[in-house]
């Protein structure tokens, strides 16, 4: 078991966080933020969400981390993250995408009460700059649950959320010049998480009004095939190559009950397995919900998945793994 949270896996390195502090296994570095002093205890860490939740390599080499009400960079030679934006609204985003080019995306993610516009932005020249690529007009959506690339056809696909008709599965194939909803509804269609297979595309529902199941549709038809039950919505996973992951989180429901993490794999899209779990800590939901993250691949194929707790008994932010 490893103290601290796993954020990147590369054939060199091993990326963790404790606070507001990263390491490698050669050099420590520090994200230079006003929060960093909310990281020093787990409560306050908790409370105020006062950690980093996403680490990336750029193009250049450089690393891009997100953490509260910013995204911060790291440039060749420095060993700190200076923020390169501020978050305008919500806290963070639920993930960066980065396509081939360089070229990084992101969605706003906040609550949205009143029904606001919603923006995707976008950065060219390696977070120098930022600016407003594509904007989901007033009514349309309640905000963006993530962006994926899909190796297969080179598009980036978005997820937005939360209530009915505001949940929507779509693509742009032009860099957001156009947009193209796929699928738009309820709670059906509410997922953070999309998984690329050559035939299909696989996504997991993320919600706490429904029973949650991980579902794929075809690419020609699109068709939806229910592959899994799941015990409750699912927020946090990842992809390297045909091995796909996902958590589920323990949050306040009426339907989804399970006071367990539940850790899913499969090898192929299809097939899923549990391969692990872990119960709720003692704390309130105020103070984080329960789930396992996971840390950004590097790597050709992956034969240990690392994973690291959250709000979790016993394993709040330590770090784990299994051999697949």
């Amino acid at each position: 078991m490893i103290v601290g949270k796993i954020l990147s896996v590369s054939l060199t390195e091993k990326w963790t966080s404790r606070g507001y502090h990263l390491k490698n296994p050669k050099v420590g570095y520090k994200v230079v933020d006003k929060y960093s002093v909310l990281s020093y205890f787990a409560l306050t860490r908790r409370f105020f969400r006062a950690e980093i939740t996403g680490l990336y390599t750029l193009n250049n080499g450089e690393h891009i981390a997100i953490a509260k009400k910013g995204l911060f960079l790291r440039q060749i030679g420095s060993n700190s993250f200076e923020k390169c934006f501020t978050i305008p609204r919500g806290s963070k985003p639920l993930n960066l995408c980065i396509i081939p080019s360089g070229t990084i995306y992101f969605g706003e993610y906040f609550q949205n009460v009143d029904k606001q516009a919603v923006n995707i932005y976008y950065s060219d020249d390696n977070a120098r700059t930022w600016h407003i690529v594509y904007t989901f007009k007033a009514g349309q959506i309640n905000h963006i649950h993530g962006l994926f690339f899909d190796q297969y056809t080179s598009r980036i696909w978005v997820a937005t959320g939360d209530r009915q008709n505001e949940c929507i599965i779509g693509y742009t194939e032009d860099e957001f010049k156009s947009f193209v909803e796929v699928f738009r509804g309820g709670q059906e269609y509410r997922t953070c998480l999309m998984f690329f297979y050559y035939d299909f595309i696989v996504f997991a529902t993320d919600s706490q009004y429904i029973p949650n199941k991980i579902k794929r549709f075809d690419r020609n038809t699109l068709e939806i095939i229910e592959l899994q039950n799941i015990q409750g919505s699912a927020i946090k996973g990842g992809q390297m190559g045909d091995v796909s992951f996902l958590s589920t989180t323990i949050e306040p429901s009426k339907v989804n009950k399970d006071r367990y993490s539940h850790l899913w794999v499969t090898k192929d899209g299809l097939h899923w397995e549990e391969k692990y779990k872990a119960r709720k800590d003692w704390l309130p939901s105020i103070f984080q919900f329960g789930t396992f993250e996971f840390p950004l691949y590097e790597v050709d194929k992956i034969e240990r998945l690392y994973f690291s707790g959250r709000a979790l008994k016993g394993l709040d932010g330590k770090t784990m793994y299994i051999d697949l």
